[in-house]
């Protein structure tokens, strides 16, 4: 089975956050099975630059897994050399795997792949989420209505998560949804080094301090979407219960971070929030791993994987209802909660209160059942069953 996978950008983009790697942990999974074989249409956006590799030629990422990387003509807009070129890969594929709703190469594939007679998986990856659409939703239901709408009945969508498949039905009521979550590959976040609260402090913020209290943690890229003004605003009630208390929040800037910055300043907490930027592989393990709680009051998930990670890392999360993780609260090992400010902040104050080793225990329990590997098997029989 070969299966086109049209995305706007591909691994090693990672300036894009974790759908990259989502992606691509699909991908390698799926090009392990003896009759599929990969084949990514993609850009080489990179945020406001380029990836410095060979442009418009396919590149073998393993076996099974090869990527083109079609040239930006506007960087992060527009690929002349996709728009041109794409109806040959997908020609000659047998299904074809479109990922994301606003962006160029979506319409354009979408047609191709409709006038070719190929069975289409759609991907929206959370832009139909209420919150998304506000933000210049004229734009975007004019996009939907001339650009999408046309092929909704003729794609079989691909959500992560029930509230996913609702927003979906809520634009195309007729539209055929199936829910496939993201995964995770579990023994990556096994192997902690275990460090005590003070060394953890100095080696992630370069700060010395004794007695450190709570470690309370966040991920992701610094803007609106994520709700850290939230998070930081409620970080402020807890350290009155919790004094000398840290909230550390790990991610690339976004253009938020000035914002941030200058709340922190205004709270007077510059001596116990920090913006860390990014953290890669084994520090960000022990980042998660050691950590007290994990809390994000995003205001839009399709899925979130920075939750799983923390999950199966052994840290307990607070999730905001904008995100499909009302699980923790029946696994035990979280609150699931609306993204206002009183809301996280008795959430968290809760669930430092509680015996760290039983949310661990119960944490990795809820994460076991995400490994990437069962995931693959699920797409492999989605694109067998549409093929």
């Amino acid at each position: 089975m070969k299966i086109n996978l049209i995305i706007p950008s591909f691994y090693p983009a990672i300036v894009y956050g974790g759908p990259i790697f989502s992606t691509l942990n699909t991908c390698k999974e799926l090009a392990k099975l003896e009759d599929v074989d990969i084949y990514v249409s993609t850009t080489n956006a990179n945020m406001g630059s380029r990836l410095d590799l060979k442009a418009n030629q396919s590149i073998e990422i393993e076996s099974g897994l090869n990527v083109k990387y079609y040239n930006e003509t506007v960087v992060g807009k527009f690929s002349l050399a996709l728009f041109f070129n794409v109806w040959r890969d997908i020609k000659n594929s047998d299904v074809v795997h479109v990922q994301a709703i606003f962006n160029s190469p979506v319409p354009i594939s979408l047609f191709l792949a409709r006038i070719l007679s190929k069975p289409t998986l759609l991907t929206p990856r959370g832009s139909l989420g209420s919150w998304v659409m506000g933000q210049g939703s004229v734009f975007k239901r004019l996009w939907l209505w001339l650009f999408i709408r046309p092929f909704s009945n003729y794609v079989v969508w691909h959500v992560t998560a029930e509230q996913e498949r609702l927003e979906v039905l809520h634009h195309y009521p007729s539209a055929k949804v199936e829910i496939i979550s993201n995964g995770i590959f579990i023994d990556e976040y096994t192997k902690v080094n275990t460090i005590s609260k003070n060394d953890y402090i100095q080696k992630f913020t370069n700060s010395t301090s004794i007695n450190v209290n709570k470690i309370v943690i966040s991920m992701g890229r610094l803007q609106k979407k994520k709700g850290f003004d939230i998070l930081i605003d409620s970080f402020s009630h807890v350290i009155e219960k919790f004094p000398n208390s840290y909230l550390l929040i790990a991610g690339p800037d976004e253009g938020e971070k000035i914002d941030l910055e200058n709340k922190i300043l205004e709270l007077g907490l510059q001596d116990f929030v920090y913006l860390i930027g990014s953290i890669e592989s084994q520090d960000k393990v022990d980042f998660l791993a050691n950590a007290d709680i994990f809390v994000l009051p995003s205001h839009n998930e399709n899925f979130g994987n920075v939750y799983l990670e923390s999950l199966a890392a052994g840290t307990p999360i607070i999730a905001s209802k904008g995100t499909p993780w009302g699980s923790i609260e029946d696994y035990n090992c979280g609150y699931w909660v609306e993204n206002s400010i009183i809301c996280t902040s008795t959430a968290m104050i809760n669930l430092l209160e509680k015996d760290r080793e039983l949310m661990k225990n119960n944490s990795v329990k809820l994460a076991q059942g995400y490994d990437w590997s069962s995931i693959a098997m699920q797409f492999y029989k989605l694109f067998t069953k549409i093929v």
